[in-house]
């Protein structure tokens, strides 16, 4: 149902994503063990909002790339970066910072495609 390449696609993008936008000094990214595998723990705060999520750094973990992928949506939520908001936040960075707003499209972009699975080709005639 997942494809391993697209969560480490996003926590890629997430982790250059938190570089850019993040308040000043609040981007941490750590690796740690527990029983159930590694992780990887990502967090910053976007305008004094905490965004945190883990990702499972075995593609093996089929729950846990799962529950990767509602946190991560839930998160942008919570920030204040819901698909809305990072299409409007992208259009005010056009001008400012493209690669910033190239960063904010794609995320999105495949969070969908990854919601949709197979529908999402339908969805893109």
């Amino acid at each position: 149902m997942f494809k391993s390449l697209s969560f480490k696609q996003l926590q890629n993008l997430i982790e250059e994503l938190g570089m850019i936008a993040a308040d000043e000094g609040t981007f941490s990214s750590e690796i740690y063990s527990r029983s159930s595998g590694s992780y990887t723990r990502i967090t910053w705060r976007y305008n004094n909002d905490l965004f945190s999520v883990e990702y499972p750094n075995s593609n093996k973990d089929k729950r846990g790339l799962h529950k990767a992928y509602m946190n991560t949506r839930k998160s942008l939520n919570t920030i204040s970066l819901s698909r809305d908001d990072m299409s409007r936040l992208s259009k005010d960075y056009i001008g400012k910072n493209v690669y910033l707003s190239e960063k904010l499209c794609y995320v999105w972009k495949l969070l969908e495609q990854e919601r949709l699975g197979i529908f999402w080709w339908f969805t893109q005639r």
